[in-house]
């Protein structure tokens, strides 16, 4: 890694210009505490997990506008609890609309959508938009949502630590998002259902 500097300032400032190793800093140092407060809202390991990883999606996302920030930690608090509560209040709409969604995958609710082409254009947008990534972010997206595989194996495949593998699957969806936002409007269902599955 290179010769990143402590302090946190600094490390905004680069990751606001877009320093990956800056990022993967900042991850490493505050992944335990978002986590941890994640769990301690959620009291649930999955959905803390699901959240933390939200997170600092996030964070890379809005990297730019992230260098006037006072104090990191609190920043990332707050970001961690209001995900939280809007995960608990949107909890009951999404469980519904992925029964629709999956609904729609069905053999017996194939003549109620006629989605096929257009499936077949997002699958196309997401194998270009992976292909795209830097080598380590497409290897570990792909064993993670391709093979099935946890972190800590991945990890030992890569030969890296388990938080490096979080940070790069953190990254790879971040960019996966940009490159579906302007995915066609008649496929917004599409798109949310993939990112159902993405978010895990």
């Amino acid at each position: 890694m290179r010769n990143i500097p402590h302090s946190e300032k600094e490390l905004l400032r680069l990751l606001a210009d877009g320093n990956e190793h800056a990022f993967q800093v900042i991850f490493e140092r505050h992944w335990d505490a978002v986590f941890s407060t994640a769990l301690l809202l959620a009291k649930s390991a999955s959905v803390a997990e699901d959240v933390a990883q939200d997170v600092f999606t996030m964070l890379w996302e809005k990297r730019v506008s992230l260098a006037g920030v006072e104090k990191l930690e609190n920043f990332l608090f707050i970001a961690a609890r209001n995900m939280i509560y809007s995960r608990f209040r949107k909890l009951a709409s999404q469980d519904a609309y992925r029964q629709y969604v999956l609904s729609c995958f069905r053999e017996d609710g194939a003549e109620r959508v006629d989605e096929t082409a257009e499936l077949r254009e997002l699958d196309r947008t997401i194998q270009q938009a992976i292909r795209l990534l830097p080598p380590q972010q497409q290897r570990a997206f792909r064993l993670s949502r391709y093979e099935g595989m946890q972190h800590e194996e991945i990890a030992v495949t890569m030969g890296v630590s388990r938080v490096t593998i979080k940070s790069y699957i953190v990254q790879a969806i971040a960019s996966l998002r940009k490159a579906l936002a302007n995915h066609p409007s008649g496929a917004h269902w599409i798109v949310w259902a993939f990112f159902w599955v993405l978010s895990r």
